[in-house]
């Protein structure tokens, strides 16, 4: 399975994510908050079921290549693990957006994040399922 990132994959339109921000859940996972909000796929005619953001804040990290930094390193280590989350929403049915906030005021490294996104998606795992079979 080819693991990769694509501009589908990426959550870009202003109403989705206000949507997101303003009717979907949270998790808190050091050094992330995770944003997710849960709707049918079949709502949606670009047929991908997984979208994702990333936000880090300027208020912390005034330079922006170290805002850079860390984003490259949040959207590496979940493009390495996201496909747990793809097949569990094809077989459910289910269409997720997904915003990774970063809290910290120190750049963390990349296995710090790697683990930390690999909790959030196990939770969200869980969730999805319990989503799925409410439907």
């Amino acid at each position: 399975m080819k693991q990769t990132l694509s501009k589908a994959d990426r959550l870009k339109s202003y109403t989705r994510i206000r949507q997101l921000f303003e009717k979907g859940s949270k998790l808190r996972i050091q050094p992330l908050l995770i944003y997710y909000h849960f709707s049918r796929l079949s709502d949606f005619t670009d047929g991908s079921c997984l979208q994702m953001g990333v936000s880090v804040g300027s208020r912390h990290f005034k330079r922006a290549v170290d805002r850079n930094l860390l984003k490259r390193r949040i959207r590496e280590a979940y493009r390495l693990q996201k496909h747990v989350l793809t097949h569990q929403l094809q077989e459910s049915g289910v269409h997720m957006d997904i915003f990774f906030v970063y809290l910290n005021t120190e750049i963390a490294a990349y296995p710090v994040l790697y683990t930390a996104i690999e909790a959030g998606l196990k939770q969200l795992e869980n969730r999805i399922r319990q989503y799925g079979e409410s439907l």
